[in-house]
């Protein structure tokens, strides 16, 4: 609700509007005595917010989660799982989820290395973004032709993680 009074304090429950009052201000310009109409405004909130309430609630804006994945080989089906989990949640509505892995964490995306390549393949059909990180990549001797199906490759995973957190607003979640 838009306020057009800068000192004015709004307390709300989930039920609604409590209580509005404007503070050291009165309407009739007797700034001390705070006894005008226009000095406090008050609207009474009932027990049980009603059903029109209920139902014209804000809806909450979708948000995007990135996944950061650094372990090695036996935390993969954990990191896959958090993903999982995520997906599964209707509590939470999430519009865009990624996957970033490096240091040893690039071995989950590799066809050779990863213990999970058919629930990354399966990720990726579900919209999952997994990003490989091409210094990790490198590190660990893992060519771009190595990567599972629909893996992109970014030059540097720590970079991408800073980009999505900052500048795209990206939730941040390390994995195991």
């Amino acid at each position: 609700m838009a306020d057009e009074h800068p000192r004015r304090t709004v307390l709300r429950w989930a039920g609604g509007l409590t209580a509005v009052g404007v503070a050291g201000c009165s309407g009739d310009g007797d700034a001390g005595s705070g006894t005008s109409a226009d000095s406090t405004d008050t609207e009474t909130a009932t027990a049980e917010p009603t059903e029109t309430e209920t139902e014209t609630t804000t809806p909450q804006p979708t948000m995007s989660t990135v996944f950061h994945f650094a372990s090695d080989t036996d935390k993969q089906k954990h990191a896959l799982n958090n993903v999982a989990n995520l997906l599964a949640d209707d509590s939470t509505e999430v519009e865009n989820v990624v996957l970033v892995a490096n240091g040893a964490g690039i071995k989950l995306l590799a066809e050779s290395t990863s213990e999970q390549p058919d629930r990354v393949r399966s990720l990726v059909e579900d919209g999952v973004s997994f990003r490989a990180c091409e210094n990790s990549m490198d590190a660990f001797s893992i060519t771009e032709s190595e990567l599972i199906d629909g893996v992109e490759t970014v030059p540097a995973g720590v970079g991408e993680l800073t980009k999505l957190q900052a500048r795209e607003n990206y939730a941040y979640i390390e994995t195991p």
